[in-house]
């Protein structure tokens, strides 16, 4: 069906809903602003961030942070308003940061208002003047004819005149907002006085926004409050380093925490040295021992801890001398510092940086201590001038013996177990984190598995870079684990020439369980002859190491046969041979003397032989690789134990030879046999022999002798049946059985018989 036309109510009426007027139409409020003003209150810091000369902030602008925010992004935009800053390195001679002094200051009123038609001038007198201060106060309003209150803007300017000179405009400022009570605002004029040759300044303070008229609707007031003369200290805070900063504190809730991220201090470094990109050093050529100062500061831990100690300002310059600090040690430290390493993330970094800022007062031993611990070094006096070691690897430098210590002991002591920690929580500043303190945790997996968890806290000090903590903490880790033994000795004069620091090699056969080591008898060029016979054994090779005339240690391939030898065939000399009395050791394949780093070296207490007591620590040169290139690590074969029953000789044969003397035969006994067998090979540990002989089937043993080689003679004996017995000796001076050989009976013909290990069993008799 079609709808019907609704028709309107008779006497209805029309409602306007426009807002514009009708029963339900109604006005707009009118607008009132909020007051946009407050009086404007500049903070002005100046402080001294560190001893000069630094190189200054490392990315400028963006290297200034408040409250963790950098001041200029790196686009360039800034993030604060109204900010300036300015700095002093910190060398002898710097100016005085202008406008950021400590300051005396009289205060004039002034309390006009200024009108567009008539500027305000005010003159000044003062020889000391260094800035003028300006102090505007406004109240800027509009009353619309609509009602509610509007802001509005007002312009004005600044001159100031020096001397005879003109006026100059220093400030052009426009004002907008809302300000319904009076506001100030102050600007300040660094003047010129030319050394006190200018005394005579005038400020004048213009409005350029026109009167209003209509001041009723108008409210746009302009007054000069005071006029302020400040003079400066004009200090230059001299080898200091000074940061300076202005901004507005209506930014903040409070002054900000105002953060630097510096390049620090300019420290010496050798003339040999150039900084790198990523600050450390890179060496060309030999060094001279001269100095000098680049253009950059540098992060190299050696030369930084050269400067505390030697700067006599805030080192110890003042009570050591230069000529005090063993700079050839530090050098060596440096460029094991400046190696490169990987560091973790697939590139490489420099071993060891210091970055580190040092506030107030602490004992020079704990600061030299912290720096040194950034190279896992230690410092000792000696020769009358500090010097300084590194934990790194070397070369042996030194040898001992039992032959060369009193009384031919060596003390060794062990840590316990309860100093091996299985991980390590190293302490660190992150720089992507603003340089807040984080943890990175090291694991020993073989360690856990065999002590379980053992956490050790550390902490590495200057250290922004994670590889360089992580590698801390698998140096202490590995340590710990592999470097648990110390060994004391005393050794005669010579011993002297060794310092903390040193790698020496040390053979001791009590230990070893052979004697691999003792004094030169004599020499030449190409052979030494030992105080002691040696075996060599089939399939090792055998190097002999020996103190030279210098005191130097070298090493020579031994050339000669398997056998027993007392004199040594080698590889040339190219100088002179090692005198007598000097020390030598041999090494093989299977047999290796021990090495040590030296930790302390006095002399001997007591001692009317000039006696030299050693302190030494084990050292394990496999580990560095460990610490920096995560290879394994592979045992040495340091020790070799001695059987507990001594091995008997073998395979004993018996000769003789018959001279006729006339009435009669007189007879020599020559008997001979093979070493001992330890594992199927040339027991290395049997030093000597007994060897003795009997007459008959029940005769006594007799003429006991001890022999170096594997055969002797008996000379003068009678016709008859004769034995041989043999026992072999260890290092140890133990002896094995005796093994008998079979009868051989004299006649006068040549005649010999060889015993094989099957046989002479069967007529053996063990004591």
């Amino acid at each position: 069906m079609p709808k019907k036309k609704r028709s309107r109510p008779k006497g209805a009426q029309v409602l306007n809903l426009s807002g514009s007027g009708g029963i339900l139409g109604k006005k707009s409020k009118p607008k009132e602003e909020a007051d946009s003003g407050r009086s404007t209150s500049i903070a002005q810091m100046l402080g001294i961030v560190s001893e000069g000369e630094i190189e200054g902030l490392a990315n400028g602008t963006q290297s200034i942070y408040f409250d963790e925010t950098p001041t200029q992004n790196s686009d360039g935009s800034q993030n604060f308003q109204s900010f300036t800053w300015d700095w002093r390195s910190g060398t002898q001679g710097q100016d005085r940061l202008a406008g950021f002094s400590d300051e005396i200051s009289s205060e004039t009123n002034v309390g006009a208002e200024i009108k567009q038609q008539f500027p305000l001038t005010r003159s000044i007198i003062n020889a000391n003047l260094d800035i003028i201060r300006v102090r505007i106060a406004i109240v800027l309003q509009e009353y619309p004819p609509k009602g509610g209150v509007l802001g509005s803007k007002i312009q004005f300017r600044i001159y100031v005149k020096e001397g005879q000179g003109a006026f100059v405009q220093r400030l052009d400022q426009t004002i907008k907002g809302r300000y319904s009570t009076l506001t100030e605002f102050e600007y300040n004029f660094p003047v010129n006085n030319l050394g006190g040759t200018v005394n005579d300044f005038s400020v004048r303070v213009e409005r350029v926004t026109p009167q209003d008229a209509d001041t009723t609707r108008y409210q746009r007031a302009l007054t000069w409050r005071t006029l302020i003369e400040a003079t400066e200290t004009k200090l230059r805070y001299p080898n200091s380093a000074l940061f300076a900063f202005r901004f507005d504190v209506a930014q903040f809730e409070s002054i900000p925490q105002i953060s630097l991220k510096l390049a620090g201090r300019k420290i010496a470094i050798p003339t040999n040295a150039t900084p790198t990109a990523t600050r450390g050093l890179q060496y060309n050529g030999i060094w001279d021992g001269t100095f000098y100062i680049p253009s950059v500061a540098v992060a190299d831990p050696a030369w930084i801890l050269y400067d505390l100690v030697t700067n006599s300002r805030y080192g110890l310059g003042r009570y050591i001398n230069q000529s005090q600090i063993d700079k050839w040690a530090l050098y060596e430290i440096s460029q094991y510092c400046n190696e490169y390493v990987p560091n973790g993330e697939g590139g490489t970094e420099h071993r060891f940086q210091c970055h580190v800022l040092i506030e107030g007062k602490e004992e020079a031993y704990k600061v030299i201590e912290s720096i040194r611990s950034i190279f896992r070094g230690f410092s000792y006096w000696m020769n009358g001038a500090i010097s300084f070691a590194a934990d790194k690897p070397g070369s042996p430098v030194a040898q001992f013996t039992q032959a060369d210590i009193e009384n031919g002991m060596f003390s060794y002591s062990r840590t316990g177990l309860k100093s091996r920690h299985t991980i390590a929580l190293v302490t660190w500043v992150d720089p992507d984190d603003f340089y807040k303190q984080t943890i990175e945790t090291v694991e020993d997996p073989e360690g856990i598995a065999k002590y379980g968890v053992r956490e050790l806290e550390m902490s590495s000090f200057a250290c922004t870079s994670r590889g360089q903590a992580r590698r801390a903490g698998l140096a202490a880790l590995l340590t710990e684990h592999l470097e648990t033994e110390t060994v004391t000795f005393r050794v005669r004069a010579y011993g002297a020439y060794t310092k903390p620091g040193d790698i020496i090699r040390i053979s001791d056969a009590k230990r070893a369980d052979i004697r691999y080591g003792g004094l030169i008898a004599s020499s030449t060029r190409g052979s030494v002859t030992l105080d002691n016979p040696v075996v060599l054994n089939s399939g090792e090779t055998y190097t002999l190491t020996v103190m030279m005339g210098d005191g130097t240690v070298t090493e020579r391939t031994v050339t000669n046969a398997p056998g027993s030898h007392t004199t040594l065939n080698l590889n040339s000399f190219s100088s002179d041979p090692p005198p007598a009395e000097s020390n030598w050791i041999l090494a093989s394949t299977t047999v290796q003397p021990q090495l040590f780093r030296v930790l302390n070296r006095l002399p001997a207490p007591g001692s009317g032989e000039m006696l030299h007591e050693i302190t030494a620590l084990e050292y394990r040169s496999d580990k560095y690789n460990s610490i920096e290139q995560g290879w394994s690590l592979t045992p040495r074969p340091t020790i070799n134990r001695v059987p507990l029953v001594v091995n008997a000789p073998r395979n004993i044969l018996l000769s003789y030879r018959a001279i006729n003397s006339g009435d009669f035969f007189i007879y020599t006994l020559n008997a001979s046999w093979q070493y001992p067998l330890n594992n199927g090979q040339r027991d290395p540990f049997i030093t000597s022999y007994f060897v003795e002989y009997r007459y008959g089937d029940d005769g006594d043993w007799v003429e006991t002798r001890t022999v170096d080689n594997t055969n002797t003679q008996f000379e003068g004996l009678q016709f008859g049946k004769y034995y041989v017995r043999v026992a072999a000796l260890d290092i140890n001076g133990k002896s094995s059985r005796w093994v008998e050989s079979y009868p051989i009976s004299f006649s006068d013909v040549n005649y010999s018989a060889v015993f094989t290990d099957q046989l002479t069993s069967i007529f053996a008799t063990e004591f």
